[in-house]
């Protein structure tokens, strides 16, 4: 009998160990701290700024630590979720709107043949798909994203109430879709099934040095998130902020957002091309339409040295009711603006990074306004942003 217990122990144990070897959780995070100068950022647009230098935090790599997890069910399948959460490196607080894992929370199935499906709070596929070819990603700064985050190529909002669906071939092709569902039952005009959902869908290609993508991103009545109509829709309150200058000028209907990017790895240097169009409609005040254009590249100098560069021309173009008086004189805005970045490698988990960005508005702009820092203020027609820091990841 006691023989038989053994055996039976070691067979138990024996399986303990396979089932715990078969799933996994990882803990990772970035904290990235340091000081920024810049010459001239307002409260608001239309009030008079001031050059500052102040301490600033995420700015390379937004500050997080997560939680990522799978399981083994058999026949090449797992089970995952992640959990994700933003934080100030400065003050410890809890970032997008206070949540416990506002940057990402989602679980899902992942098979090698059928894809992968995850529920939650996500990015959406167009951020997804065209982030790996942006300056801001490659090299700079988050300062350093497009004007207004017009595109959401810089995240400003994730998408809530998700069913997201991923796929991918040997031959390096890769096609998602996602649906961010409005969460209200059917109702008066401007509220419902329709008020405050997303969905979006995109399209990659990866050969021989080659990357590729083509996206879409559609919302409708964005607004009603920070307008009270239907916080908890897909959009979950962050569509505005101090630097969304073309979602501040009034309750927004509907968005599309169309997306191409090309890349070429060349050895130790990488070049990219990312163009994106959108189109807002203003309830009561027309439309407009911004397009932007990005062209950047970055190169090991040596393996601990990396620079970059970057040139984003945006284009605006049909919006002339009262609101485009935050933003511009006429209908015509544009604005120019210069990404520089440069990372020395201390580790391959520790870094220091310095970024330098540029930006004018001009024709008929008169606004400026880096991502995140803020408006440059009544006036300004040019903004300069200098940072630096350290970032460690784990």
């Amino acid at each position: 009998m006691w023989k038989n217990l053994a055996v039976a122990g070691a067979l138990c144990a024996e399986a303990m160990q396979c089932a715990h070897a078969q799933s996994s959780i990882t803990l990772y995070g970035i904290v990235d701290t340091g000081l920024a100068y810049t010459n001239t950022v307002a409260s608001s647009i239309g009030t008079v700024g001031a050059s500052r230098v102040s301490a600033v935090t995420g700015f390379g790599a937004g500050d997080r630590f997560g939680l990522a997890g799978r399981e083994d069910l058999g026949g090449g399948t797992r089970a995952i979720f992640t959990l994700e959460n933003g934080f100030s490196g400065l003050t410890g607080a809890a970032l997008q709107g206070g949540r416990l894992f506002g940057r990402q929370a989602f679980v899902g199935l992942e098979s090698e043949r059928y894809g992968r499906v995850t529920l939650g709070r996500q990015y959406d596929v167009s951020y997804d798909y065209l982030s790996p070819f942006l300056a801001w990603q490659n090299f700079g700064s988050i300062y350093g994203a497009h004007i207004g985050d017009v595109d959401n190529t810089f995240a400003t909002f994730r998408l809530d109430n998700t069913v997201k669906y991923q796929m991918s071939t040997p031959g390096g092709l890769r096609a998602g879709a996602i649906y961010a569902f409005s969460n209200q039952a059917g109702g008066t005009p401007g509220m419902g099934f329709a008020n405050n959902r997303a969905y979006s869908l995109g399209l990659s290609w990866k050969s021989n040095g080659w990357q590729a993508a083509l996206t879409w991103l559609h919302l409708d009545n964005p607004s009603s998130s920070t307008s009270g109509s239907n916080a908890d829709g897909a959009v979950g309150g962050e569509y505005t902020s101090t630097t969304s200058i073309f979602y501040n000028t009034g309750f927004v209907t509907r968005q599309n957002v169309y997306g191409a990017a090309i890349g070429y790895t060349a050895g130790l240097a990488v070049f990219n091309f990312v163009f994106t169009d959108t189109l807002l409609d203003y309830a009561g005040a027309g439309s407009l339409g911004v397009r932007n254009y990005e062209v950047n590249a970055r190169y090991y100098v040596t393996p601990t040295v990396m620079l970059g560069a970057g040139y984003i021309f945006t284009d605006g173009s049909g919006f002339v009711g009262t609101g485009a008086k935050s933003f511009a004189r006429g209908d015509h805005p544009e604005w120019h603006q210069v990404d520089l970045g440069a990372t020395y490698l201390l580790s391959k988990r520790t870094d220091v990074h310095v970024s330098v960005l540029y930006q004018r508005a001009t024709a008929d702009a008169d606004t400026v306004a880096l991502n995140v820092l803020g408006p440059g203020g009544e006036g300004r027609t040019s903004q300069v942003a200098v940072v630096a820091g350290l970032r460690h990841r784990f």
